[in-house]
């Protein structure tokens, strides 16, 4: 459960995200992730929102989990506080 302080939100944009293949496997990648508690996914916006305990881990971590996984066109996130 995420409370107060420790909640981070980001959002990144990938191009490259483009059928439900994709959104399972990025929801599989990023929900493996300690500290990640939510993962929303829009594959026509082709966004991915995720909350996470900042506590844990960050929005670096996260992009990074998906440039190694192949998601190559991602755009700088967008947090929201």
């Amino acid at each position: 459960m995420l409370r107060g302080e420790h909640i981070g939100e980001t959002t990144f944009i990938v191009d490259d995200m483009v059928c439900r293949y994709c959104k399972d496997m990025v929801v599989r990648l990023v929900t493996s992730i300690n500290g990640v508690h939510r993962v929303n996914i829009n594959i026509p916006e082709k966004t991915i929102n995720v909350a996470y305990d900042s506590r844990i881990t960050d929005a670096y971590v996260i992009q990074m989990a998906l440039l190694k996984a192949g998601y190559k066109t991602i755009e700088e996130p967008r947090r929201i506080y």
